[in-house]
C-alpha cells in the first residue's frame, strides 16, 4: 500500500460531493471507444441500456466554477465521488468495467486540474463484488484518489451477502473508506410524492441496508472497515437502541456478538442533517471523530453553507467543530495517496 503524510491539521474537507467529468462526457459525445459504452444524447443525457439519466447539470462538470465554491464556503479539499446516475447497472460486465475504467480516467483528469484542492473516489461496480474489491485496490495506490465510492442498492448481491467479503476485506486491508450513497431507493411504505423519496427512501435505505450488515456480522468479520454513511447516517444512530433490542430476539444473536448500538459507532457520518441540533446529536452520539463534513455538492437537497452549519451547530466545541470540519477526514484520508499539498488561505 502505498502511504503518504498525513494531511495539515486545520483544513477543512467536503468528503460528500459529486461530479461527472468533462472528459467522460466527450468520450460518450463521440460515441465511446467502441458501441458498448453509454451515449450521451443532445440534451445532455446519458443513455444506459434501456436507462437515460436526468440531463447533466452543468455545476457537476464545471470546475473552475466547483473551485470558487469551494472558496466562497471556505472549503479547502474536496473529495469529489461520481454522480450516482453514471452507475452502470444496465451494462453488461465487459462494458460495465470498460466504463468503470473510462469514469476513473477521467475522474483522474478532474483531480488534475486542482490536485492541491480536490481528491477523487472510485465508483465500484455494484453487480460484482470482486471487480469492486480490485477497483478498490486500485484507488487505494493510486495518487489523487482517496477511496471508493459505492451504491446501496442496485442490481448485484445484497450488500449482507458474503460475497462482498473481498470488498470489505480491501477496504479493511488498504485503510481505504468507502462512502456508501443510496442508489435506486424505493419507498417502504410503497408511497410516492413529490421529493418524498429524498426526505424518506434514501435515508431509508442506508438504513436498512447497514443494519442487515450488522446483523449479518460484518462489522464483526471486518472492524477495521472505514465505512463513509451519507445524509447523517441515515435513520440509523437514532435507531441504535432498537437495533440492539431487535437483534437480542434473533435465534442467531449470541452474546459474544458486537452489540449493534457498538458496531454503529464504528462507521462513520457526513455532516449532512440540515438541523443543527441534529448534527449536535449525532456527534454526541458517534463522537467527533466519526462526523465528516458533507455538502452534497452541487445539488439543491444538499447544503451550500455546510461549514457554515458545522460552525453553528450548537453546544458543539472548538475541538468537535475541527474534527469535522476536517481534522476526522485527515484522519481517514492521511493514508490515501493524496502527495499534492493543500492549499492554505
Amino acid at each position: 500500500m502505498t502511504t503518504s503524510r498525513p494531511l495539515p491539521a486545520g483544513r477543512v474537507v467536503d468528503v460528500h460531493a459529486h461530479a461527472v467529468p468533462a472528459a467522460l462526457l466527450a468520450v460518450m459525445e463521440r460515441g465511446g471507444r467502441g458501441s458498448r459504452l453509454p451515449v450521451l444524447t443532445g440534451d445532455r443525457r446519458i443513455r444506459f441500456g434501456s436507462r437515460l439519466t436526468p440531463p447533466v447539470p452543468g455545476a457537476l462538470t464545471d470546475v473552475r466554477a466547483r473551485i470558487a465554491e469551494m472558496d466562497r464556503t471556505g472549503v479547502d479539499l474536496q473529495v469529489v465521488s461520481p454522480w450516482m446516475e453514471l452507475s452502470p447497472d444496465e451494462l453488461a460486465p465487459d462494458a460495465a468495467a470498460e466504463f468503470l475504467d473510462a469514469l476513473d480516467e477521467a475522474m483522474a483528469a478532474v483531480v488534475a486540474v486542482r490536485p492541491d484542492r480536490l481528491a477523487a473516489l472510485s465508483l465500484l461496480d455494484r453487480q460484482d463484488p470482486g471487480a469492486a474489491a480490485l477497483r478498490l485496490r486500485r484507488a487505494a495506490a493510486r495518487p489523487g484518489f482517496a477511496g471508493g465510492e459505492l451504491a446501496a442498492g442496485g442490481t448485484g448481491p445484497r450488500l449482507d451477502d458474503r460475497r462482498w467479503d473481498p470488498l470489505w476485506r480491501a477496504a479493511a486491508d488498504t485503510g481505504a473508506p468507502i462512502l456508501l450513497h443510496p442508489w435506486r431507493a424505493v419507498s417502504p411504505a410503497g408511497l410516492g410524492g413529490d421529493r418524498l423519496g429524498d426526505i424518506v427512501d434514501n435515508p431509508a435505505q442506508s438504513t436498512a441496508v447497514v443494519a442487515a450488515m450488522i446483523l449479518a456480522g460484518v462489522l464483526d468479520r471486518f472492524p477495521a472497515l472505514r465505512l463513509c454513511v451519507v445524509h447523517g447516517g441515515g435513520f440509523l444512530p437514532y435507531q441504535a437502541g432498537r437495533l440492539d433490542a431487535i437483534a437480542r430476539l434473533r435465534a442467531d444473536w449470541t452474546d459474544d456478538r458486537v452489540p449493534p448500538s457498538t458496531a454503529l459507532r464504528r462507521l462513520y457520518y457526513d455532516s449532512l442533517t440540515h438541523s443543527g441540533a441534529s448534527l449536535s446529536w449525532l456527534v454526541d452520539f458517534a463522537g467527533s471523530d466519526h462526523v465528516v463534513l458533507g455538502s452534497d455538492y452541487p445539488f439543491p437537497t444538499g447544503d451550500p453553507e455546510a461549514v457554515a452549519a458545522v460552525a453553528a451547530a450548537p453546544g458543539l466545541t472548538p475541538v468537535q467543530r475541527g474534527d469535522v470540519l476536517g481534522g476526522t477526514a485527515a484522519g481517514l484520508l492521511g493514508r490515501r495517496s493524496l502527495t499534492a499539498p493543500i492549499s492554505v488561505k
